[in-house]
């Protein structure tokens, strides 16, 4: 069955392999079309990491489905990190809360923020790592342009004359 393979700000690949392939042999298949070590893949499919002892059927990958590859970078273990202290930040929550006392009563800026609670959680389960990738790359995208010269305009974008 053919697989898509589709790497978290990168390309896509797809792959030939059986229903019944191991994680682990999948991993040896991308390793050898895209040059990405075994040992660096976390493969994901619907949320969930992809356990090398498992087969694709074990997860119900179908043909056409598409598996996220997560590039994990080499960490040398002997180079010490700086941590850097952070400045305490107030709770998104508290401040929130803060902002409908202004414009409610007590009992009903609780309410108002137990349903945002509610509604938040829900929009972020329902997130699939697409969607992840499309926000980052809107977010990405309006970045570049802050820091990009604006663009001259040309006839085509001016009004015509009458």
């Amino acid at each position: 069955m053919l697989i898509s393979v589709k790497i978290l700000k990168g390309g896509e690949c797809d792959i030939e392999v059986s229903a019944t392939a191991s994680i682990n042999s999948v991993k040896q298949i991308v390793a050898e079309q895209l040059r990405i070590p075994v040992d660096q893949q976390k493969l994901v499919f619907k949320g969930k990491t992809l356990l090398d002892s498992e087969t694709l059927c074990d997860y119900n990958i179908e043909e056409g489905n598409k598996i996220h590859l997560f590039v994990q970078e080499d960490v040398q273990e002997d180079t010490p990190t700086e941590t850097i202290p952070e400045e305490p930040t107030p709770d998104f929550y508290d401040v929130l809360l803060k902002l409908l006392h202004k414009h409610f009563s007590p009992a009903d800026a609780e309410k108002v923020l137990e349903e945002f609670r509610k509604n938040l959680a829900d929009q972020l389960r329902h997130l699939s790592l697409d969607d992840i990738e499309r926000i980052a790359t809107i977010r990405l995208d309006s970045d570049s342009k802050k820091h990009s010269p604006p663009k001259s305009f040309t006839e085509e974008n001016t009004p015509m004359q009458s």
